[in-house]
């Protein structure tokens, strides 16, 4: 039985005053530093305190600068609940979710100490327990001292969510609470231990710690399979089993697994899939097995990375896990990466995944800081990484989402190579990822190399891959991608103004006008390394003063330079091949296999005003991922080109490839182009003036008209369904500001046509 806990209070107190209770010297009783104040559980004490009214919005202006102080002191949480009926069972009390380091008092004796956030606090209380009320204290010591994004990995020594201390897509803001829940277990024989795994054919294998359990497989409510053992593992066969696939691939049946002991019930929710991986082709025999194979079919990998939801990691709820992640699925996003500088995903996050197709790769709880970037080796450090493995593998491996494991966020050494499994830290990770989930593979650090960044000159050595994350301009965007040998590309993109409304969310009426950075304060509180009015719009488009005009030219180039660089690797991969659309030699690009791309970055946990994600704050898409969307279709007719602009007379010159995910081919391709090309659909009156094109083979060539722009639009017919891909070009001067209106016009009307789809 399971008694939740609820109504709690939470007081802050100078560090280490709460324990003593009083002076020494004058015997004075010390009194908090906040009054005691309502709070959640789950919860962050900032939130507590803003909902209290204690402190300012954190997310608004520069609020956050005056909240720091809430990390130093210490906070104390309490509760009081009457003594259950225990039957004579034990009692267990679960603090689910502790950040970051507790002491834990029942009746003022001090029940236990409690260190890191992926692990529960789990203690014995049957013999504490009195008639009556019991008091329950909870104390949380100041955050610890740790590394932001700059700084030195050798030296990281907790296991805390690093982004809070600083990162580029957020502020300072160093969370403390109790951000799980909290309850008692009455029970003497709990389901423990469980391991499912899926060997195929219809076999299903259970095990748990308890000897004896029963076991009941269900599907839609109606039992499948089911049986008993007292060896603590059964094998269950399932009569024409449903397999999960990931998005894309097919669909994604979850059946319940009820599992019973004597004395407790637990019901999991598993997928049947068969897992393997394959090497791609490379010229390095030591290449890693990247691709994965499920129930036999090879996944090219359409990924984005993820950051915690928000800074106050409590708060974030399954519904708001649900908005994030139901629109990945909508985008077409089969795999998310959860990056080594947040957190271990929730069980939540987890389930919905396991619903929606989205393979998950899980880091664990390690990052580059930038001073150096080499796995730390503190002995401390090693053990509680240690206990953060052990305590999350024998629940997240049981999901069917988990495809991947990765040691950390851009591990590597002084050289700039990322760490392999020779090393200590990473070696000991494999070792119980060995042992606990073995049927998953763990990369030793993404990117896991041999190089960390893309060297074009060096083609054999681009595998699992880096950045950048800018748009890197009107001709280099192109000529990068177009370069690109790259097979796996696990975190890149490019940088993008937020959604109006999530721009002013955050600024008082004086901030809400077209600047850059350096000149405002407030600006570069919400995204100082994103500030491309500076380094691209301002340069291209001369002087901007319109707010909403600054958004939209902004994102535009942020949806643009991550559309191509999906395409370009979605030309690369097995499935694709350039189309022949007259006689003629057929163009390829560069043979290298590509077997998917991970964009940087879904989400951020604080309102930016500029930032490289493809959601704002709120969880409205930003245009990126409307087009993320479009790249990611299936059937796709792509168009290669070198630049976005041309000048009048010049001679356009593209290539057409079909990506394929499926392998079912086109019933046809065609490819057209039109003057003044503001429409989406050049059907439309004004979709412009049909420019009269020639082929040959997979090439496309066109004199650039007079005009502001032109449309290029490819489409693939497939059992009468088109798919249709729209590409805009500008044209100009590339030395003189270049038009904003075709733009502006193709923007507006894409919004129009697709913005209710995500």
């Amino acid at each position: 039985m399971k008694i939740p806990l609820t109504d709690w209070t939470v007081a802050g107190s100078w560090p280490w005053t709460v324990m003593q209770g009083a002076s020494v010297e004058t015997g004075a009783k010390f009194s908090a530093v906040t009054p005691r104040i309502p709070a959640r559980v789950p919860g962050s004490v900032y939130d507590d305190l803003l909902r209290a009214g204690l402190i300012p919005d954190p997310y608004f202006e520069r609020n956050s600068l005056l909240t720091e102080w809430v990390a130093n002191r210490f906070w104390s949480y309490m509760t009081s609940f009457p003594k259950p009926d225990t039957e004579g069972k034990p009692v267990r009390l679960i603090l689910s979710g502790i950040d970051y380091h507790a002491h834990v008092y029942l009746n003022d004796k001090k029940l236990a100490e409690h260190t890191g956030m992926y692990r529960p606090c789990v203690a014995d209380v049957t013999e504490w327990l009195r008639e009556g009320e019991n008091t329950l204290t909870v104390v949380l010591e100041s955050a610890p001292d740790e590394m932001g994004q700059i700084g030195f990995t050798s030296r990281t020594w907790t296991q805390k969510a690093r982004f809070g201390y600083k990162w580029d897509f957020g502020t300072r803001l160093v969370d403390l609470g109790l951000d799980g829940e909290a309850y008692l277990e009455i029970c003497a024989d709990p389901v423990r231990d469980v391991s499912v795994r899926y060997r195929g054919d219809g076999i299903l294998t259970v095990s748990a710690g308890n000897a004896v359990f029963r076991a009941v497989l269900s599907y839609e409510g109606v039992a499948v399979a089911e049986g008993e053992t007292d060896t603590g593992e059964l094998t269950l066969t399932v009569p024409e089993p449903k397999l999960w696939y990931p998005n894309g691939y097919g669909d994604q049946p979850l059946y319940d697994l009820t599992l019973k002991t004597a004395d407790d019930e637990r019901v999991l929710p598993v997928g049947l899939r068969t897992l393997e991986y394959r090497k791609p082709g490379c010229a390095d025999p030591d290449v890693l097995p990247y691709i994965p194979v499920i129930n036999g079919v090879p996944v090219y990998l359409k990924g984005v990375n993820m950051v915690p939801l928000d800074h106050m990691l409590g708060t974030v709820t399954r519904e708001r896990l649900d908005k994030f992640l139901s629109m990945a699925k909508r985008a077409r996003v089969n795999l998310i990466r959860v990056w080594g500088g947040g957190v271990i995903e929730s069980e939540d996050f987890y389930e919905l995944c396991d619903r929606y197709g989205l393979m998950i790769w899980q880091e664990f709880i390690q990052s580059s800081s930038g001073i150096d970037n080499i796995p730390s080796k503190r002995p401390e450090f090693l053990d509680l990484l240690e206990k953060t493995a052990r305590a999350v593998l024998p629940v997240k491996r049981n999901h069917v989402s988990l495809t991947y494991l990765s040691g950390g966020n851009e591990l590597m050494d002084e050289r700039g190579i990322p760490s392999t499994y020779e090393d200590e830290n990473i070696a000991l990770l494999r070792e119980i990822c060995r042992e606990l989930a073995p049927d998953v593979l763990m990369l030793p650090t993404s990117a896991s190399g041999p190089t960390e960044w893309f060297d074009p000159d060096r083609p054999e050595r681009n595998q699992d891959i880096h950045g950048p994350w800018k748009y890197e301009g009107i001709r280099g965007q192109y000529e990068l991608y177009n370069r690109s040998t790259i097979l796996l590309h696990s975190e890149f993109g490019a940088d993008g103004m937020s959604n109006p409304a999530a721009v002013r969310s955050v600024l008082s009426p004086e901030h809400q006008r077209v600047t850059d950075m350096g000149a405002d304060p407030v600006w570069r509180h919400h995204g100082e390394w994103w500030d491309t009015y500076a380094y691209r719009e301002r340069p291209l488009f001369g002087e901007i003063g319109d707010l909403d005009e600054l958004c939209a030219l902004s994102q535009y180039l942020q949806a643009e330079g991550i559309r191509y660089a999906l395409e370009a690797h979605r030309r690369r991969a097995k499935t694709s091949s350039p189309v022949r659309l007259a006689p003629g030699p057929l163009s390829p690009d560069p043979v290298q296999e590509s077997v998917g791309a991970i964009v940087w970055q879904l989400n951020e946990p604080w309102p930016n005003v500029s930032c490289t994600s493809m959601a704002d704050y709120y969880g409205e898409p930003k245009l990126a991922l409307y087009f993320y969307r479009d790249a990611e279709d299936p059937l796709r007719a792509t168009l290669r080109y070198d630049r976005l602009v041309w000048d009048a007379g010049e001679v356009f010159e593209g290539r057409v490839f079909l990506c394929d995910d499926r392998s079912t081919g086109a019933d046809s391709v065609s490819v057209a182009a039109y003057g003044d090309g503001y429409s989406l659909l050049p059907d439309a009156d004004n979709g412009g003036l049909r420019i009269p094109v020639s082929f040959e083979g997979n090439a496309v060539r066109f004199t650039v008209p007079d005009g502001e722009s032109f449309t290029v639009v490819c489409e693939a017919a497939k059992d009468g369904k088109v798919h249709r891909a729209v590409y805009l070009f500008l044209v100009g001067d590339e030395n003189k500001p270049l038009p904003r209106r075709p733009i502006l016009r193709h923007t507006a009307q894409y919004r129009t046509v697709y913005g209710k789809e995500l």
